[in-house]
């Protein structure tokens, strides 16, 4: 593999709101997202998409965040607006699930 992978930490994270909460979800995702880039340079991209092909039936979106190491994921995780998402989640019990949370590091694969 190649040194560039060396540090770099990406975590794929999906998320499946309850029933008529997917454009709440997405909302406060997205004013997660403009802190982040706001504020975040250890963070290389943050995308948040959705799952259309679902034979379930349930909406589900999947965050893809590349960071530049552990260090900035960790300073990610400790940030007020990171915080506060995770606890309106909780508040107003937004997820028909669990968050479910993976790290990964590339194998192969490439950028155009």
């Amino acid at each position: 593999m190649a040194s560039a992978y060396k540090d770099e930490c990406e975590i794929v994270a999906t998320l499946t709101p309850k029933p008529g909460k997917l454009d709440r979800v997405v909302e406060l995702l997205t004013n997660l997202t403009t802190a982040v880039k706001a504020n975040e340079p250890g963070v290389f991209s943050f995308h948040l998409y959705k799952d259309f092909d679902r034979e379930s039936g349930d909406e589900e979106l999947v965050l893809v965040e590349k960071y530049a190491d552990k260090e900035a994921y960790d300073y990610h995780s400790e940030r007020p607006e990171f915080k506060a998402m995770h606890k309106i989640f909780r508040e107003e019990e937004l997820m028909q699930k669990p968050i479910v949370i993976k790290s990964v590091k590339p194998v192969v694969g490439f950028v155009r």
